[in-house]
């Protein structure tokens, strides 16, 4: 069987867009956990090496050679776990500053690491290049490696399921010779046709350096239960997601700041999973797509969640048009997915994240923060019970800490606005949006006290 495959087109744009940008790359991923109590260690190794060896993203390695970028599939790798004491500090900034370490994806694209904190108390890291995981393969190592740690320690669990014949090298062989429809080109010309790069981002009109640099940061904060069961109650009223609501939050918010004529694109995930071949299978299948929004001031909340609704179906119906093809084809012209411009505000909703569970111990999952500034501002949320942890990374060079709060207030005020009602006028709430921008300005610029 042979090793060497091409890239598949999500793994070529990373590839590619990974070569001109510095160090350390925005495509470094962490999958962190917490683990509390008894962990029996040389069980884990042996757990964690039948995951590398039951998956081949682990041990691929991603270079160029004579026909162009491929995917090099070593049959014999192997990670080794590397085990460190805890250096000490704050959990988020400690494991923040490992996840950034290099990964040369020629070499290999994932790093395991277990710090000890204390006899009983752990911390994981698998630190992955995202060339070689997406959001769902995150889920898939939660499953595996708690049955695999299982059943290194004797406890009866259910078998995991042989993994499926195709490879995502003959997945990628398969897409390359289909080619890319002419119906999907043809949609993204006319959907992307009059779109513009945002002039300006949240909470407010300010100054921005030509180039936002690679040094980031993250801002939290969550929405309490109460919120989320009202706004959950709200899109089944509408008959919409929380995901679309949110992601129209978030256009309201780009559109305080921009003005509410102008087309809001906001980068949204798109995942290719699907095929019950490679549904099972670690690896990348998910792609980034621009969802055009609108947020006309004389339409209400309600109508504008379903111009989102209607857009993410249509975005949806067309997922299948690589991102690289389309920002070296469709949009070039249009500068909206070149440069810098390729998605200033991206939006991501888990509302089925994975649980790590060992038996005899407490796990909890840790979110680290983005290695680098990988777009303008990249929010995730995630499920957290009834109701969301927030997360958003951002450049230092265009956000101070409390710009970046400020944003997430105006996104949490839009989300609590339509979850009220929804007939409200959109105008009302982008003054108020705007507002808060401007009352966090001139709390910035008023001198301290004393």
């Amino acid at each position: 069987m042979p090793s060497v495959f091409p890239q598949t087109f999500e793994q070529e744009a990373i590839w590619i867009a990974d070569r001109f940008l510095g160090q350390p790359s925005p495509f470094l991923e962490t999958w962190a956990q917490r683990i509390t109590g008894p962990l029996d260690v040389p069980a884990l190794e042996r757990a964690l090496a039948a995951l590398v060896a039951r998956h081949a993203a682990f041990r691929t390695r991603f270079r160029l050679d004579d026909s162009g970028p491929v995917q090099d599939i070593d049959p014999d790798g192997t990670l080794v776990l590397e085990r460190l004491p805890w250096p000490g500090g704050d959990l988020h900034d400690v494991l923040h500053r490992a996840g950034q370490r290099p990964l040369d994806v020629a070499e290999g694209p994932a790093r395991l690491t277990l710090y000890e904190l204390a006899p009983d108390e752990h911390v994981l890291l698998v630190q992955v290049h995202h060339i070689a995981v997406d959001d769902a393969s995150l889920v898939l190592i939660d499953e595996e490696l708690s049955a695999l740690y299982a059943e290194q320690i004797g406890v009866a669990t259910k078998a995991l399921p042989p993994l499926p014949d195709s490879t995502l090298g003959e997945y990628a062989v398969r897409r390359r010779a289909s080619g890319v429809d002419p119906e999907d080109q043809a949609f993204w010309a006319e959907y992307l046709d009059g779109a513009r790069p945002l002039n300006r981002l949240p909470p407010g009109p300010r100054p921005l350096p030509e180039r936002r640099g690679s040094e980031c940061a993250t801002v939290r904060g969550t929405i309490t239960p109460e919120l989320g069961g009202a706004l959950r109650a709200r899109a089944r009223s509408l008959r919409n997601t929380p995901t679309v609501l949110m992601t129209a939050g978030m256009a309201s918010t780009a559109a305080a700041v921009n003005g509410e004529d102008l087309v809001i694109v906001i980068g949204t995930p798109v995942s290719r999973r699907g095929d019950p071949e490679l549904d099972g299978v670690i690896g990348c299948l998910t792609d980034l797509l621009p969802l055009r929004c609108q947020v006309p001031a004389e339409s209400t909340l309600g109508e504008v969640c379903l111009g989102v609704k209607r857009s993410s179906l249509a975005v949806l119906r067309h997922r299948n048009m690589p991102y690289a093809k389309l920002g070296g084809g469709v949009a070039r012209t249009r500068r909206v997915l070149s440069g810098e411009h390729l998605g200033r505000i991206c939006f991501g909703l888990d509302e089925a994240p994975g649980r790590l569970v060992l038996p005899g111990l407490h796990c909890e999952r840790v979110y680290v923060g983005g290695a680098s500034a990988k777009f303008d501002w990249l929010q995730y949320v995630v499920a957290d019970g009834k109701g969301w942890s927030v997360r958003a990374d951002y450049p230092t060079a265009y956000f101070t800490a409390e710009e970046a709060e400020t944003t997430l207030r105006q996104w949490q005020t839009a989300l609590a606005a339509v979850a009220a009602d929804a007939d409200q006028p959109v105008r009302a709430l982008l003054d108020r949006l705007a507002g808060i921008g401007r009352a966090a300005a001139v709390d910035q610029t008023r001198p301290a006290e004393g």
